[in-house]
C-alpha cells in the first residue's frame, strides 16, 4: 500500500518512551491485541525498572506513556514515577479504570495527583450492557464509580491541572464513528445521568491482534474487518501514526516501534535489543517495522 502510493514510512527524533510493564490486568477485555487478563504473569520486575531510570535520563524523552495490561498492578509503578517522572515533560497513564481503584490504591492515586499524570481511562462505551460485553460483567459500573472518584479531586475539572481523558473503541468488527461527535455523545451522557466530566475523548480503532483476531476468526468476520481497515486507508494518517516518534519497552526490557509491534515479536530495526544494550538514537529516517495490523492506524482519521 505504501509502495503504491508513493509512501515511505520512516522515524522522526523519538519524544515517547512508552513502557509496558507487563501483561497482569484484572480484566479479559475481548479487544485486547496483548491478550492481557489476571492469568498472565508477565510483569516488569524492580531491576528493570532501576535500570530504566538512567536510561530515561539520557533520553531526551519528553513523554513517559506508561500501558499494561494494567501497569497501576505492578508495585515498581510507584519508583518508575517518582524517579522517571523529573526528567520528562508529562508521564501518560494508560487505565482501565477498575484497576485503579481496585483495592486500597490511595497511595498512587496522591502520587499521580503529584506528578499531574494525565490518565487515559479506557471506556468502549457510555452503555453499561456494551462495555460489558466488551469488558466483563459489572465493569462498567465500576468504572464509573472510578470516573466520579477522579473527578472528586479534580481530574477533568475546567481549571484543574490534572487531565482526564477518555479512550473509546468500538464494541464489535466495524470502524468508529466520528470522534467530535462520539465525544459530544459521550459528554452529554456521562455528565447527565451520572455527573461525570472529562477532558478530551479520543476514538481508538480495534487492531486485529490478540484477543480480538480470536474473536474476528471465531465470528468469521476476520477477512471481511481486514477489508474495510484496508479500504479506509488514507495516507494522510502517516504523518502522525506514534511509531514516528514513540520507542516501546517491554517488560524483560526489548525495544519495539509500538506497542502493537510489541504484541507480535517484531522488534525495533527488526533485531532484539535490551534497551541497556542500546547506543545512540534512533536515526530519524530509520525505516519502521511494519505489518498488516499497521492498517488499524492508517484508516479513516488514524489512531492516536
Amino acid at each position: 500500500m505504501l509502495s503504491d502510493n508513493h509512501l515511505e514510512l520512516k522515524r522522526r527524533p523519538t519524544t515517547t518512551l512508552q513502557i509496558n510493564m507487563g501483561l497482569v490486568c484484572n480484566q479479559n477485555c475481548r479487544h485486547c491485541h496483548l491478550e492481557a487478563g489476571p492469568h498472565r504473569s508477565e510483569s516488569m520486575a524492580e531491576q528493570t525498572v532501576r535500570d530504566l531510570i538512567p536510561f530515561i535520563q539520557r533520553g531526551p524523552f519528553q513523554i513517559l506513556d506508561i500501558t499494561g495490561g494494567a501497569p497501576e498492578l505492578n508495585p515498581n509503578l510507584f519508583r518508575l514515577i517518582k524517579e522517571g517522572g523529573p526528567w520528562v515533560q508529562k508521564i501518560f497513564l494508560r487505565s482501565n479504570l477498575t484497576a485503579l481503584y481496585d483495592g486500597d490504591r490511595q497511595a498512587l492515586i496522591e502520587l499521580l495527583q503529584t506528578f499531574k499524570v494525565v490518565i487515559f481511562a479506557s471506556l468502549p462505551s457510555a452503555n453499561g450492557p456494551q462495555a460489558d460485553l466488551q469488558r466483563g460483567p459489572g465493569t462498567f459500573e465500576k468504572s464509573l464509580r472510578a470516573l466520579q472518584a477522579l473527578n472528586s479531586i479534580g481530574y477533568g475539572q475546567p481549571g484543574s491541572d490534572l487531565e482526564l481523558n477518555l479512550a473509546v473503541n468500538p464494541v464489535g468488527a466495524f470502524l468508529p464513528s466520528s470522534q467530535e461527535q462520539t465525544e459530544r455523545k459521550f459528554r452529554e451522557d456521562l455528565e447527565r445521568k451520572w455527573g461525570v466530566i472529562f477532558n478530551h475523548l479520543y476514538t481508538f480503532i480495534n487492531v486485529p491482534l490478540g484477543r480480538f483476531r480470536q474473536w474476528l476468526e471465531q465470528s468469521n468476520n476476520l477477512k471481511g474487518y481486514l477489508e474495510k481497515l484496508t479500504e479506509a486507508f488514507n495516507p494522510s494518517t502517516l504523518e502522525n501514526v506514534m511509531c514516528r516518534t514513540t520507542i516501546s519497552v517491554d517488560w524483560n526490557g526489548h525495544l519495539f516501534d509500538c506497542d502493537f509491534n510489541l504484541s507480535q515479536g517484531l522488534f525495533l530495526g527488526g533485531r532484539k535489543t535490551h534497551f541497556t544494550k542500546w547506543g545512540p538514537p534512533v536515526s530519524p529516517e530509520a525505516p519502521i517495522v511494519v505489518s498488516d495490523h499497521c492498517y488499524a492506524c492508517t484508516a479513516g482519521a488514524g489512531f492516536t
